[in-house]
């Protein structure tokens, strides 16, 4: 582990740990650290009291990097110590040649856990990264006290209609699209129109590197990525539910299904796919032993972003139960 260096706007500890040889890159905050937090990261302060709280584990979804967290962290820093982790491959971490199976990135989780010092953890997950999280919480559930899967994949890819391996398996957004900084921004800016502000732009930018002629590539490889597909597409992520010992709470962008309703007969479109979420949550939360659902309808798959405030108070609401 290097010696952190402290960020001047966040005062957030930025760091690498070594996780059993791979150095991962890591931010952490720290309770009280930050002091001077807007007023609006205040919501529901009063109606919670804490003590002396147990650290939370950020992990990011797929392409992001642990600076998908910084709108999140300052809130549930004010009582927690709140870690995350540019998981292998991503962001500034190392980026070997393999391991981007569920269980080889779940283990470098808990190696990088033990290297700070970390017992017991409530662990938070997005997208890619939730089912990380889920295969780390069933592996090892001494070191899982609480998990949060936001907007979780739960409809597994071999089973979307349509769906075939090597569509899924196909790079979805090649860098190649993105001929400079302005263009990359203005597709992103597009996408998160509702929700767009210098925090988010400087939280996207975080996931792509400018070359020497001013292209813009995805920090993370394209053929890393399609390592990380292809253990997706090859996980039984159902099998995992009935196996967690400890409390969940489930995060959805979706609304409830309507009772007796039936996930839709097919995936083209945010509507559909937003539907069969909502559907799936509601399956896997029947199969889980301790489970409640945080229903998000209308709100984009980068709840983090898009509810930064709403989700920080859910998490540190649960953990605090």
């Amino acid at each position: 582990m290097v010696e952190p260096r402290i960020s001047d706007q966040e005062e957030l500890r930025e760091l690498f740990v070594d996780a059993d040889g791979v150095n991962l890159h890591c931010l952490e905050w720290d309770p009280g650290q930050l002091d001077n937090q807007p007023s609006s990261l205040q919501e529901h302060e009063d109606s919670i009291a804490y003590g002396d709280e147990i650290p939370l584990v950020m992990l990011h979804g797929l392409a992001a990097t642990a600076d998908t967290w910084r709108l999140v962290a300052p809130y549930c820093s004010r009582h927690h110590r709140v870690v995350a982790f540019d998981q292998r491959g991503h962001g500034l971490s190392d980026q070997p040649d393999d391991g981007y199976d569920f269980a080889t990135i779940a283990e470098d989780a808990v190696h990088a856990m033990a290297a700070l010092g970390l017992g017991k953890v409530a662990l938070v997950g997005h997208g890619w990264g939730a089912r990380v999280a889920l295969v780390l919480a069933v592996r090892h559930p001494a070191l899982v006290s609480h998990l949060v899967l936001v907007d979780c994949l739960h409809v597994e890819p071999r089973h979307w209609p349509g769906m075939t391996r090597e569509r899924f398996l196909r790079q979805t957004a090649p860098a190649e699209m993105y001929a400079s900084r302005t263009a990359f921004l203005d597709v992103m800016r597009q996408e998160m129109a509702d929700f767009w502000s210098p925090e988010v732009e400087s939280i996207l930018l975080a996931t792509v590197r400018e070359l020497p002629d001013g292209s813009i590539e995805d920090r993370l490889k394209p053929e890393h990525q399609r390592q990380i597909r292809q253990s997706l597409w090859e996980d039984h992520a159902l099998s995992y539910y009935g196996k967690v010992a400890c409390p969940v709470v489930l995060v959805p962008a979706a609304a409830p299904p309507m009772p007796g309703g039936l996930p839709p007969e097919k995936l083209e479109n945010a509507g559909e796919f937003a539907a069969a979420k909502g559907y799936m949550a509601a399956q896997v939360a029947r199969a889980i032993h301790s489970c409640t659902v945080l229903w998000m309808p209308d709100t984009a798959h980068d709840i983090q972003l898009h509810r930064p405030q709403r989700l920080a108070a859910a998490i540190t609401s649960f953990v605090k139960e």
